[in-house]
């Protein structure tokens, strides 16, 4: 009953604009979007004829609610549509030539395919499809996704009152495999991390469900087979900002492991937003500014720097006894980035530990006292809008002799180096983003400028790419970075 007074409604609406501009009640075009969230590949059957239908979608506020751009190829003859998709609701217009033909049927969707059958025109679509909050991987590889609970038994717990607790922390291994490899897709986050990430908004976010991480669909796969027949492949450590998780960093991983990276990324419990451990312990952050003991950021960034020397140390076990890795980690090729606090650990990181070849900071911190040296490693300081001659960055700058970087990318905030943004320009898609600390740059270009310059930053020195990568990309973005290099 409900679909077929939506049918009556839709064509009585085709009826009294018929007269006039359709495609001023169109969707805009989503052609011109930094990237569009899906894409299709299929077939179409419009009565009696059939031919192939390729198309865009962006998603709104969940994975089945959007606007599409379709291109249907029938005899030779191409057709242009555009409208929207609700739940299982699809609806709009098709361009023939200067006749508009009304759209109207029913959509499923599935992790990789779509199905409609059309009511007007009468018909049906069969077609590949992607789609995800999250953008599209540019490389040649799929991803792997495997988590580890590990425990420092030469260190004891010094961020909580239990000091017979030896330190433990979460890995997640995120790790290239072949594209066609059978395997359950990874959940972006789980239920818990995602009531903690709706907490920390600065103002209410109303209308948000409860279990809106679900439509965020990641690129990755839990546990399965390692990309087979490509030689060592390169490390890259990530460590979090201060009350902050690695999940909200997906878009950055994603793209260094579709192109060939292994990332060993760090939750650190205590310092992170919230760790779970897989025997249903949740640990959340410790306020650092509650606490009564005065050196407690102190141990706090020494707790951190040390978690990721022993992940290090870890490579060894998992090259030598994990099932999926099979000796494939290339422990001469190490590097590191890291987000606030977690960028100011990779620059000390960097410093003191000789296995490690480079490192990235994405709006870092910088604590002098543990850097009397300077960083001493090629060095990359990505900083919000006006942080680009800050005091932290301008010591490193001045201390470092080996090659360094440093951009601060336009209307970008510190908040601005995760997912957050992108999520929310989704879920909330008409509060603006500059009231949730987000700035005024657009969350898909701020993510499309931050994942290639982290890319190619690794590519120079862990692949040995030339640095001309990186300068052409600072031409590329210039309207929207300032950019320099010695």
């Amino acid at each position: 009953m409900k679909l077929r007074i939506i049918i009556s409604l839709w064509l009585v609406l085709i009826i009294i604009f018929s007269s006039l501009n359709v495609n001023a009640l169109l969707p805009g075009s989503i052609v011109d979007d930094v990237w569009t969230d899906g894409k299709l590949e299929g077939t179409i059957k419009l009565g009696e004829l059939s031919g192939i239908i390729i198309g865009k979608t962006n998603l709104a506020r969940s994975a089945t609610k959007g606007v599409f751009q379709f291109l249907i190829l029938i005899d030779n003859i191409s057709y242009a549509a555009k409208g929207w998709f609700i739940e299982t609701l699809l609806f709009g217009i098709i361009n023939k030539e200067s006749i508009k033909i009304p759209l109207l049927g029913r959509i499923e969707f599935k992790r990789l395919s779509l199905e409609a059958d059309l009511i007007v025109p009468s018909g049906s679509i069969e077609a590949m499809y992607t789609a995800s909050y999250l953008p599209p991987i540019s490389g040649e590889y799929g991803i792997g996704v495997a988590e580890f609970h590990l425990i420092d038994e030469s260190r004891y717990e010094v961020l909580t009152e239990d000091i017979n607790k030896y330190r433990e922390i979460m890995l997640k291994v995120w790790y290239p495999t072949d594209c066609n490899v059978e395997g359950e897709w990874y959940t972006y986050m789980t239920k818990v991390m995602f009531t903690w990430l709706m907490g920390r908004a600065p103002i209410p976010l109303p209308g948000i469900s409860d279990s809106a991480y679900e439509d965020v669909m990641p690129h990755g796969k839990v546990n399965i087979t390692i990309v087979g027949n490509t030689g060592f492949l390169p490390v890259v450590l990530f460590t979090h900002g201060l009350d902050g998780t690695i999940e909200i960093y997906s878009s950055f991983i994603e793209e260094l492991v579709s192109r060939g990276y292994v990332v060993l990324s760090i939750n650190h419990p205590y310092i992170a937003g919230v760790v779970e451990f897989p025997d249903g312990r949740t640990v959340y952050y410790q306020d650092f500014y509650s606490q009564t003991d005065p050196e407690y950021t102190k141990k706090a960034f020494r707790t951190i720097i040390d978690d990721a020397k022993y992940v290090l140390d870890y490579i060894d076990i998992l090259n030598a006894t994990d099932g999926i890795f099979n000796g494939r980690l290339d422990v001469d090729n190490v590097g590191m980035f890291g987000h606030s606090f977690g960028g100011a650990s990779t620059s000390v990181c960097c410093a003191e530990d000789g296995r490690i070849d480079c490192g990235l900071s994405l709006d870092g911190v910088s604590y002098e006292e543990f850097l009397p040296d300077g960083v001493t490693k090629p060095f990359f300081m990505m900083t919000a809008d006006g942080g680009i001659n800050s005091t932290g960055v301008e010591y490193i700058w001045e201390k470092e002799e080996s090659d360094v970087y440093k951009m601060s990318v336009r209307g970008s905030t510190h908040y601005g180096y995760t997912d957050v943004g992108l999520l929310l320009s989704h879920m909330l898609p008409l509060i603006p983003q500059n009231l949730l600390n987000f700035g005024t740059i657009d969350a898909k270009l701020m993510a499309e400028i931050v994942r290639l310059f982290v890319l190619e930053f690794f590519n120079v020195y862990l692949k040995g790419e030339p640095i001309k990568g990186i300068i052409d990309l600072a031409e590329e973005f210039d309207s929207s970075i300032e950019f320099i290099y010695k």
